[in-house]
C-alpha cells in the first residue's frame, strides 16, 4: 500500500457532522452493537451479504486423538470460555481464514492455566510437542507456527509461547527492540543470567556490570505469564486497524470485517419509487432518510479513521520499519493541519483506538506526543536513543552533547544541545569529560 492521503476533504451538512463525530467516538464493539440496534428497529435496513468471503477451509479432526471440540467446550470454565471469547473477537476483526481460525481454536483449546502451551504432568508443567497436536489432521507444522505466532501478538502479548524463556523474549523484543542490551543478554547468556555470572556478560559484550545490572533488572521487571487470571471483568482490547510489514513495504487495513454492512432493502426502494403507493411513500420515507443517513455517515466515519490512522503510520514510519527506538516527535496539530481537520476530531480519531502491528498491539495514542495521557511518549523514546549511544560509543572518546544532538538530527530528530545535556542528566549519565575520565 502506498502511503497517502490524496483524497480531499469532505464538506459535510452541519447536523451529519455532528452524527458522524458521535460515531467516531465508538469503539468497534460499541459501533457493532449501534448498528446491530439499528437493524433491529428500521425496517428497511439489511445487512449486505459478503460477496468476498474467502473459500472455507475447514480441518479434518476426525482422526485426531488429541482434540476433540465437543468435549474441550464442555470442559470450559467461565474464565475459560471468557478468554477464548476474548482471543476470536480480535481474530474476527482480522480476516484471518477458516483454516486459521480452526488452528486457533486448536491451539487456544490446548493451553494451560497460565497461558503457555503447556499441560501438568505429576504437578508440573511440560510443553506440548506441536506434533503431537496436529497429528490426524490435515495441518502442517508450519501452519501450526505461523498461527502461533500471530496468536502471540494478540492481547493479552504472550499466549500460547511454549515456555517461559519465549514468553520473556517476546516481551523483550516488543518492549525494547532486538538490538536492545536488554534482547541481547536474555537471547544470548540466559545460562549466565541464571548462574548469576553478570561480569562474564559484561566482559562479552565489553559493557560495564552496572549496566549489564540494569538490563537484567528491566527484564526481571517484565510479566510471569500471559495471564494471571481471566475473569468477567477483562477488558477486551479489540484493534481498529492492522499494520504489516513485509521487506519494508507496510500494508494498512481497518479490521472492520466483524461490522455489518447495512444497505436498504430492495423491496422499500422500490415501494418508494412506485407513484401508485404514496401513502406507504410517506410512511417509510422517514425509515429510507435514517438509513441513508447513518450508511453516509459511516463511510464518512470510516473514511476519516483510514486517513488519521494512514498519516500516523506515515509520520512514524521508522517505528514501523525499525522498532520503539526511532519513534518520532508527533502532535494533534501535526495531523489535524495536514489533513485539514480539527485536532478535536484528530483526539476523537485516536481515543481508546488500537492497532495490531508486527510488534503487538499499540493504542494509537501511543505514537503521539502532547495527547491525552501519553505526553511523554516522544520524550521518552528520544531519551532511550540517547542512552543507547552513549551505550555504544567509543569509551576512549566519549560522544559530547553537540555530537549526540547531530547524531539525532541524522536520525530525523532535532533537538537541541541543552535538551540533550537535560535528558542525559535525567538519566543519571555523566558529561562526556567525566566518562572519560572514569576509565
Amino acid at each position: 500500500m502506498k502511503l497517502s492521503t490524496s483524497q480531499q476533504q469532505k464538506q459535510l451538512p452541519l447536523v451529519q457532522m455532528i452524527k458522524t463525530m458521535e460515531l467516531l467516538e465508538l469503539n468497534q464493539i460499541e459501533l457493532k452493537k449501534m448498528i446491530e440496534e439499528e437493524i433491529i428497529s428500521n425496517p428497511v435496513i439489511e445487512i449486505e451479504k459478503n460477496k468476498n468471503l474467502a473459500t472455507k477451509n475447514k480441518i479434518s479432526r476426525s482422526k485426531s486423538k488429541n482434540y476433540d471440540i465437543n468435549l474441550f467446550v464442555e470442559n470450559l470454565s467461565y474464565s475459560d470460555w471468557n478468554l477464548r471469547a476474548h482471543i476470536f473477537e480480535q481474530i474476527e476483526f482480522q480476516s484471518w481464514t477458516e483454516k486459521e481460525k480452526d488452528i486457533a481454536e486448536l491451539i487456544i483449546s490446548s493451553l494451560s492455566e497460565n497461558g503457555f502451551l503447556q499441560r501438568k504432568i505429576d504437578g508440573k508443567f511440560v510443553q506440548i510437542d506441536p506434533l503431537e497436536l496436529i497429528s490426524g489432521t490435515n495441518i502442517s507444522l508450519n501452519e501450526f507456527e505461523k498461527v502461533r505466532e500471530k496468536i502471540k501478538l494478540l492481547h493479552p502479548e504472550g499466549l500460547a509461547c511454549y515456555n517461559f524463556y519465549e514468553f520473556l523474549l517476546l516481551q523483550t523484543e516488543l518492549k525494547y527492540g532486538k538490538e536492545s542490551l536488554e534482547f541481547k543478554i536474555l537471547s544470548g547468556y540466559s545460562d549466565l543470567i541464571e548462574k548469576r555470572q553478570f561480569q562474564k556478560i559484561a566482559n562479552n559484550l565489553t559493557i560495564t556490570i552496572d549496566k549489564v545490572k540494569e538490563a537484567i533488572e528491566n527484564i526481571s521487571k517484565l510479566n510471569i505469564t500471559p495471564v494471571e487470571k481471566i475473569d468477567a471483568n477483562i477488558n477486551y482490547v479489540i484493534p481498529d486497524a492492522i499494520v504489516n510489514v513485509n521487506n519494508n513495504e507496510i500494508e494498512i487495513k481497518l479490521a472492520e470485517d466483524g461490522l455489518p454492512e447495512i444497505k436498504i432493502k430492495k423491496d422499500y426502494i422500490d415501494m418508494y419509487d412506485n407513484p401508485e403507493k404514496k401513502e406507504d411513500k410517506k410512511f417509510i420515507k422517514e425509515y429510507i432518510d435514517r438509513a441513508n443517513t447513518l450508511i453516509e455517515n459511516l463511510n464518512t466515519r470510516k473514511e476519516i479513521v483510514y486517513k488519521v490512522i494512514l498519516k500516523i503510520v506515515e509520520k512514524q514510519k521508522k517505528f514501523f520499519l525499525n522498532g520503539p527506538l526511532n519513534l518520532s516527535p508527533l502532535k494533534l496539530k501535526d495531523i489535524a493541519d495536514e489533513l485539514n481537520i480539527s485536532e478535536s476530531t484528530v483526539s476523537r480519531v485516536v481515543r481508546e483506538r488500537f492497532i495490531q502491528t508486527n510488534r503487538g498491539i499499540f493504542p494509537l495514542k501511543y505514537f503521539l506526543s502532547g495527547s491525552s495521557g501519553n505526553e511523554d511518549t516522544a520524550k521518552n523514546s528520544v531519551k532511550e536513543m540517547v542512552k543507547r549511544l552513549i551505550e555504544n560509543e567509543d569509551k576512549n572518546s566519549p560522544f559530547t552533547d553537540d555530537m549526540i544532538a547531530d547524531l539525532l538530527k541524522k536520525k530525523g530528530v532535532n533537538i537541541s544541545r541543552r535538551t540533550v545535556a537535560k535528558y542525559r542528566t535525567e538519566l543519571k549519565i555523566p558529561s562526556a569529560f567525566l566518562r572519560k575520565n572514569s576509565l
